[in-house]
């Protein structure tokens, strides 16, 4: 008797606190890009489109997802030119078309040894992030991006006058799946 009062007990446990199999999850999307810019100056740039269907946790979970929502970014410089700074590093990300704008950061005063082992946390307001979600909540349709990396009046201790920024842009999304 004492055997199946405990069974019925731990059955009973199990149900009320239990996992729902009906529950939504959720897992993080990172998104890495990686930027080349090379110039003579004063200003140098690199355009990167990506998509979110280059990504596996996307792609294997396509079907289930119920919203994605933008968590967050960052900024690291991978190498630079000698002592490189500029006036302005300039994050524009731009929806597939190209022409509309969802964001776009400035931080003035860049040095980018600064940030070598020093991720930049990027902090975008909240309208900026609405823009995003806004766009993310069709991401079947609107999946793809345009990233513009920019540094304005560029200088550096390089004799040639030619500059170069090594860096990587990491975007992390929320997917909520359903079961």
């Amino acid at each position: 008797m004492k055997r199946i009062l405990s069974i019925i007990i731990v059955l009973s446990l199990s149900l009320i606190n239990g996992c729902d199999p009906f529950e939504d999850y959720y897992i993080n999307l990172k998104m890495e890009q990686q930027f080349q810019l090379i110039g003579i100056g004063p200003n140098i740039e690199q355009q990167i489109n990506f998509c979110l269907t280059d990504y596996d946790d996307y792609n294997d979970n396509v079907d289930k997802i119920a919203q994605i929502k933008y968590m967050d970014a960052a900024y690291i410089t991978m190498d630079a030119s000698q002592n490189l700074s500029g006036d302005n590093l300039i994050l524009k990300l731009y929806q597939s078309d190209g022409s509309t704008l969802l964001f776009e950061y400035r931080l003035p005063s860049f040095v980018a040894s600064e940030y070598r082992n020093k991720p930049l946390h990027i902090q975008l307001s909240q309208t900026d992030k609405d823009n995003l979600n806004r766009y993310l909540s069709n991401h079947k349709i609107n999946n793809c991006f345009k990233a513009i990396l920019s540094v304005e009046n560029v200088q550096s201790d390089n004799p040639l006058s030619l500059f170069y920024l090594n860096a990587k842009i990491e975007f992390v999304a929320e997917l909520k799946l359903n079961p």
